[in-house]
């Protein structure tokens, strides 16, 4: 196939040039030179373009034929050039518009301890664990108002995550070493008021561990609303889990069993007094439905299947804050105020109708700082007491009060971050019976068989390393 190169060549000769300087100039303009991939190479390149550039000059070859010439060498040169291998692709599903990968890792050790109050003298109880915590998980955005999350996470615990060293048949087995799903949800949201989810899904609620344990996360359906009006934002959530279902309904010979469902409901508003400071009041009614197969009750607390139980349940909390700032620093005052209407029943139920006052429970602390970035750092603290027919006792926080109930006492957690993924984070919490003629329950880390259901002279230190990815 006959180039632009070597039919200006053969112009050139029938315009007087020589032959020995039409063929030098075929000879530097032939090969694919443009992008050159060694100095020989460049070399000859330079010199064919500065032949060019004489010819042109001389009046030999017009500006339109030197045009056409480099335009066939950047042409050649881009076809001879090394090709990049190309990167590899992830296959998706077309209607998967993003997605966003996430996870984070903990490490931990951790000193538990408490005395069984029922006991005359010092018999306390001890643990020393190194313990891990895993989750990774995926969000993905199908349509502009249609998402999906999905995450994994060690620990088969519905309120913790954490393995425990060196506790599996071994050295070093790998029994409790499992992943297990943590949460699988679809969410849409049609509007920018409202929002609704259904599935295995984070705790939609604005709650403290007073109540609800963080790990925690429902399965059901919530519906969540929000709008502003001028300095108030006004927001509402409701939730439909499914508790526990009792399989069979009605087995043969037993009676029957329902399933048990927990109702969440909560009304509450951020008034915004000026940009840093904002004041928060979110009332949130906890009904129950059923008793399912596992809770059946009457609770009681005083061993482990009748620490359980939910009947006569229905809590009303009232959790508060307030956000400031001390100069450039966060901070923010916060509270809980929690009370069972129907704690008297529960109380009876227990066979301890002298005590049906024991219906209520509280919180209140402080935080300041941030330790979203490299070299933040935030303390808090905070100080609660809970009475035995208060509150679910499945609920409540695993770690800082070991799953209990009557108990009271306090809580401080510092954290600074080492880097921006990063951050080490200190607990120190004790707490003793709030009422010391009354059980705290039997399950816990420190309870069942082997433990107590008087818990008294609680401590719990833990030292984490927690990494963000």
């Amino acid at each position: 196939m006959k180039t632009l190169t070597m039919e200006l060549v053969w112009k050139l000769r029938q315009r007087g040039v020589s032959l020995a300087v039409a063929l030098a100039f075929g000879a530097l303009a032939g090969p694919p030179t443009a992008l050159g991939g060694d100095s020989g190479a460049q070399g000859k390149s330079s010199e064919a373009e500065s032949l060019l550039n004489l010819l042109e000059q001389k009046g030999l070859i017009t500006a339109q034929e030197a045009s056409k010439v480099r335009a066939e060498w950047a042409q050649r040169g881009a076809a001879a050039a090394p090709k990049e291998s190309p990167m590899p692709k992830v296959n998706m599903a077309r209607w998967i518009e993003a997605i966003d990968l996430y996870g984070d890792a903990r490490l931990r050790f951790e000193h538990r301890s408490g005395e069984n109050g029922a006991l005359a003298g010092d018999d306390r109880l001890e643990r020393n664990r190194w313990r891990y915590r895993l989750r990774v998980g995926t969000r993905l955005e199908l349509t502009e108002q249609v998402r999906a999350g999905l995450r994994l996470e060690s620990g088969p615990g519905g309120r913790s995550g954490n393995v425990t060293f060196g506790e599996d048949s071994g050295p070093w087995g790998k029994d409790s070493d499992r992943i297990f799903l943590g949460q699988l949800y679809v969410n849409w949201t049609p509007a920018e008021w409202l929002s609704l989810t259904a599935g295995r899904q984070e705790n939609p609620f604005q709650v403290t561990s007073l109540v609800w344990d963080p790990d925690l996360n429902p399965e059901g359906l919530s519906e969540s609303f929000k709008f502003t009006t001028g300095r108030v934002e006004w927001f509402a959530t409701f939730g439909q889990f499914l508790y526990d279902d009792a399989n069979p309904d009605n087995p043969f010979g037993a009676g029957g069993f329902s399933d048990v469902y927990l109702f969440m409901n909560q009304v509450g508003a951020r008034y915004h007094i000026r940009k840093d400071i904002s004041v928060q009041v979110a009332p949130v009614l906890s009904v129950y439905s059923g008793q399912g197969d596992d809770f059946r009750g009457p609770f009681i607390g005083t061993t482990p299947r009748n620490s359980l139980g939910l009947n006569d349940l229905l809590v009303l909390e009232i959790p508060a804050e307030v956000r400031f700032r001390i100069g450039h620093v966060p901070a923010r005052v916060f509270g809980d105020f929690a009370v069972n209407l129907q704690g008297a029943d529960r109380a009876r139920a227990a066979g301890t109708p002298q005590w049906e006052d024991e219906v209520h429970a509280w919180l209140a602390g402080a935080e300041v700082g941030s330790a979203r970035r490299k070299g933040g750092w935030s303390l808090r603290a905070f100080y609660q007491a809970s009475e035995l027919y208060a509150l679910d006792p499945n609920l409540v926080d695993s770690e800082l009060f070991d799953s209990r109930l009557n108990l009271r006492g306090f809580a401080v957690q510092g954290v600074y971050a080492l880097t921006d993924f990063c951050n080490l984070t200190l607990t120190y919490a004790q707490a003793d019976r709030d009422n010391d003629r009354l059980p705290t329950g039997a399950v816990g880390d420190l309870g069942g068989t082997a433990g107590t259901a008087a818990l008294d002279a609680y401590r719990l230190f833990q030292l984490d390393l927690n990494l963000r990815f």
